[in-house]
């Protein structure tokens, strides 16, 4: 054991003898690697102080330049951004003169749509080619808007143009329409409203006004003008007739028609109506004659005939009362014949002729009032049957020139005003008539009541 401690202690102490040999070797081999490690640190701290100021440099010029980047970059969005706006702005503002443009197009093509109407009658054949030509160069898809816009401001000039001349005057060659719609050619002069015509031959001379046809009508307003408007057409000098409604006086005046213009534009239900007018007119005549001969009998003469049946004078009573004449003397002489008879009997021949008295003053009255019930009827046929030709017309040409429209439906109701015409008058008529015949039947009553009292109270005595 102790043997075994000492060989552990012999072989500890050999090796920290060779332990020593090798720090001391060790220690020196650090100190010389120290050594170079610090001269190699020094050469690398003047190597990186030489180096750190031309690095600092680049570094300040770098930081300088991503300064100026930085700062150009915001200046270009900046500028981009004010582009942005520039450009909506732009964009607003071609879209607004686009909206301008289409706004003023749409404004001269319905200018020139209308351009006829705004026109006087008598012009419509001297600017009607041009204003087509413009519509038609308006609707042509294939042309610009610059060459819409050219042929539009050109029809504009012409009708600034025309204003011109309708101050100072304008003479031009046309053609017109006689008061028997014969078409005649002559020259026209337009002085503002008022537009006047000569042909030719200087044999129709007067106004131009418009009427339902394609061309003005010649108006003559007089022999006095006659002179003055074809030395104003032919010189463009005269006295001018200024007409201080601007042609509404002469417009009404046109309007005016004549019972055989009604009954022409009235269409065939007019037939009818005119004749059913007329029979009612000569039966209503005929009646009232009829009716008003049928007189009563003064009170004395049928007295008297009372008086001589009651003193038995028979026959002198039959005279007189077969001089009397229609339905009073036919019931006085049933009643002298049967005036013997008794009461009841008596009062029933009376009563008979009094019925048989009654169809004669009664008849044709219907018929009067048929025709009272009838005509408006037929007006009211004539005046549908128009209104469906004008709804005809209406869905093939459209609504587009409402006088002509509205002369359509004046026309469809003069079937309607002559019905009511015809009907009126014919109740009228009928009433009349019809209280009248009541009323003599009334007088041929108390005639026949006075008589059976008459003949009752001579029979008591």
């Amino acid at each position: 054991m102790k043997l075994r401690h000492f060989v552990s202690l012999l072989t500890v102490a050999v090796a920290c003898t060779g332990s020593a040999q090798t720090f001391s070797t060790a220690a020196g081999s650090a100190e010389a690697d120290v050594q170079k490690a610090e001269r190699e640190l020094a050469d690398l701290r003047r190597k990186i102080a030489d180096e750190k100021i031309p690095l600092s440099q680049e570094l300040t010029k770098l930081e300088n330049t991503v300064l100026t980047k930085r700062r150009d970059f915001q200046a270009a969005r900046l500028r981009t951004d004010n582009e942005q706006v520039d450009l909506n702005g732009l964009r607003n503002e071609v879209k607004a003169r686009q909206d301008e443009n289409a706004y003023m197009s749409n404004l001269m093509s319905e200018y020139i749509r209308n351009f006829e109407t705004r026109v006087h009658p008598a012009e419509v054949q001297l600017y009607r080619q041009q204003a087509l030509d413009a519509l038609n160069v308006v609707e042509n898809p294939n042309l610009s808007a610059a060459e819409k816009f050219q042929q539009q401001i050109a029809v504009i000039r012409v009708a600034m143009e025309r204003i011109e001349k309708a101050f100072s005057g304008e003479i031009f060659a046309g053609e017109a329409l006689d008061t028997n719609n014969v078409v005649q050619k002559g020259k026209f002069v337009v002085v503002g409203p008022i537009a006047m015509f000569a042909n030719d031959g200087g044999s129709i001379v007067g106004l131009a006004e418009q009427v339902n046809a394609p061309l003005p009508a010649v108006l003559d307003i007089g022999e006095e003008f006659r002179a003055g408007i074809t030395q104003l057409v032919t010189t463009g000098s005269g006295p001018l007739p200024v007409d201080s409604s601007l042609g509404n006086a002469l417009r009404l005046k046109l309007t005016e028609t004549t019972i055989v213009d009604e009954f022409n534009n009235g269409g065939i239900v007019m037939y009818p109506i005119f004749a059913l007018a007329f029979v009612t007119l000569l039966v209503v005549i005929f009646k009232w004659f009829e009716i008003s001969a049928v007189k009563r009998p003064k009170a004395g003469v049928v007295q008297s005939i009372i008086n001589d049946l009651n003193k038995g004078d028979d026959a002198k009573a039959l005279s007189t009362a077969t001089s009397l004449s229609g339905p009073f003397g036919d019931v006085l002489v049933a009643g002298v014949k049967n005036a013997r008879e008794e009461k009841e009997l008596l009062e029933e021949v009376l009563y008979e002729r009094m019925l048989a008295a009654q169809p004669k003053l009664e008849r044709l009255l219907a018929f009067v009032a048929l025709a009272a019930g009838a005509a408006p009827l037929l007006g009211l046929l004539g005046t549908v049957t128009g209104m469906i030709q004008t709804f005809k017309l209406i869905t093939v040409f459209g609504t587009g020139d409402a006088g002509k429209l509205a002369s359509g439906i004046s026309e469809a109701l003069l079937t309607t005003k002559w019905g009511l015409i015809v009907a009126i008058p014919s109740l009228l008529g009928h009433a009349l008539l019809a209280r009248m015949a009541k009323g003599k039947l009334s007088e041929l009553e108390q005639t026949s009541v006075a008589f059976v009292n008459g003949i009752s109270s001579g029979k008591d005595k």
